[in-house]
């Protein structure tokens, strides 16, 4: 395997081609015919070898590939590109040519088939189409993103940290290995999720996210792999899983530490080979969807409790993203503070600015809730009109007043994003008086309410909305359940079936 490197001054505008032949003089063709055409050439003498580039995060350009090839053929890698890669694009050039080869390698996507022996021109002008056809396609999908998403989701970053978390977003978004994200609550592990499908061959499709400390396990296991009609009590009805309804997008499991043993075990079989069966069905079923997970836990660590698989943990490891706290990235503050400023002004029709002293103020502060706890305490000071710091200089505790709080688990998106409407057409934000607070006991309550909601409009759908199959699942009695009902607000069905959270 060898990589043949741009110089210095034109890496920059270089494209890459990944040449897998056996033949070494067809390499060294390759390789001396393009590599003064702008492209960088890695190569290969097998297709094991290029998996392993692929899964290792190499994302090239295009693909130049021989059918004739030890072990693996060139036709089963371009049945392997279809499903772990379907974005990357291929050239064929083989010595095979006859018309089953040629119409197979078309059907698998090949974009055109150069015979052996070949002219570097004739192999010039066909890289050169290629290229040029992804990136139109690019473009495109560029293009579709921008009228899917009425917010830009991109990281807000100064410091070098966070460059390079950017780095590697771009080196695996085109990758479909699963992506483990790791960090402190509120340093805003959603938002790179988001980044990474938004730069991914995925991002025409759905971004789904389940949080797995937010249900109970059999409800959870429920949601990730839907059930069979009949699988148990209250199934009236079969339900598609998070895993098929993410297929073509990014499915995003947070709070992966929460997983039970049981759950681990088939989520791993998912990781393996991509499938997966419902509830109380032996049909397999197959899901393309890009799998992230996210925690604040030290996975490591409940490895040793025994709370956590190591085989699984292994799986995920491959591409980790670890988003360090905000204290540990000053930079971004002024940059995150001014965002939040314009933003919640705009929002509150109120114009304020922050003056030196208090902005060198909020470099020193330890943030301890991070970006989220930043966002809050400018939502406070756009509301009020003041900040508070104790004789250290440092902020007060936010829950020792009042505050218009943010009771989301993690900072996710910017606000006034999609991501910033409540969960549910029926329900209402947490209001806050004209003087601009919120007590911390209408806060937990607002919460409690917003998670018992969730819990039962699940049950419901669980059971046919069956109330009284419901009541058991949550192991409450009928009449506590139906209080719950009223006090959540839920009375009747709601007539569009797009109701539950994502």
């Amino acid at each position: 395997m060898e990589v043949v490197s741009p110089p210095e001054s034109q890496s920059s505008s270089k494209r890459t081609l990944l040449a897998i032949d056996d033949a070494e003089h067809i390499l060294n063709l390759i390789t001396e015919g393009l590599s003064s055409e702008n492209y960088t050439i890695v190569t290969c003498t097998d297709c094991q070898q290029a998996i392993e580039l692929l899964e290792g995060g190499t994302s090239p350009d295009l693909i130049l590939l021989d059918l004739m090839l030890p072990e693996m053929s060139g036709l089963d890698f371009l049945n392997v590109l279809n499903t772990r890669y379907p974005h990357l694009k291929t050239i064929v050039i083989s010595a095979k040519h006859d018309v089953e080869s040629v119409t197979e390698a078309m059907r698998l996507g090949a974009l055109d088939y150069i015979l052996k022996p070949f002219s570097v021109a004739e192999l010039g002008i066909s890289v050169n189409k290629a290229i040029h056809l992804k990136e139109t396609e690019d473009e495109l999908k560029r293009l579709q993103r921008q009228q899917l998403y009425v917010e830009d989701y991109s990281l807000l970053y100064a410091s070098s940290e966070m460059a390079n978390i950017m780095e590697t977003i771009l080196k695996v978004a085109s990758t479909n290995m699963p992506v483990l994200i790791t960090g402190d609550s509120g340093v805003g592990k959603e938002v790179v999720a988001r980044e990474l499908h938004q730069r991914s061959p995925w991002a025409s499709g759905p971004f789904l996210k389940v949080n797995c400390a937010a249900l109970p396990a059999s409800l959870l296991e429920s949601e990730l792999f839907g059930y069979k009609r009949g699988a148990f009590t209250g199934a009236t009805k079969s339900k598609s899983s998070k895993f098929e309804n993410a297929s073509g997008g990014t499915l995003l499991l947070d709070e992966i530490g929460e997983l039970e043993p049981h759950i681990q075990a088939k989520f791993l079989h998912v990781l393996q080979d991509g499938t997966f069966n419902r509830l109380g069905s032996n049909k397999i079923i197959k899901t393309d969807a890009r799998i992230m997970v996210a925690t604040n836990q030290d996975l490591e660590e409940n490895i040793m409790n025994g709370t956590f698989r190591r085989d699984l943990y292994y799986r995920l490891n491959v591409a980790r993203i670890h988003i360090p706290p905000l204290r540990e990235r000053p930079v971004d503050i002024a940059l995150l503070a001014n965002y939040f400023l314009e933003f919640y002004s705009r929002q509150y029709k109120r114009s304020v600015d922050l003056d030196e002293e208090t902005l060198n103020k909020l470099y020193h502060h330890p943030w301890p809730g991070n970006v989220r706890e930043l966002q809050n305490v400018l939502r406070r000071y756009i509301v009020l009109g003041r900040l508070e710091f104790d004789s250290t200089g440092s902020l007060t505790d936010l829950t020792s007043g009042p505050i218009p709080f943010d009771t989301d688990e993690d900072f996710t998106a910017p606000p006034g994003s999609a991501k910033d409407q409540p969960e549910y057409p029926h329900e209402q934000p947490v209001k806050i008086s004209p003087e601009g607070t919120l007590s911390l006991k209408e806060i937990a309550k607002s919460a409690a309410r917003k998670a018992e909601k969730e819990a039962i409009l699940i049950a419901l759908d669980a059971t046919g909305w069956n109330k009284s199959r419901a009541a058991k699942l949550l192991k409450i009695s009928y009449k506590a359940f139906l209080y719950k009902m009223k006090d959540c607000g839920i009375e009747t069905k709601p007539k569009s079936g797009n109701y539950l959270p994502i």
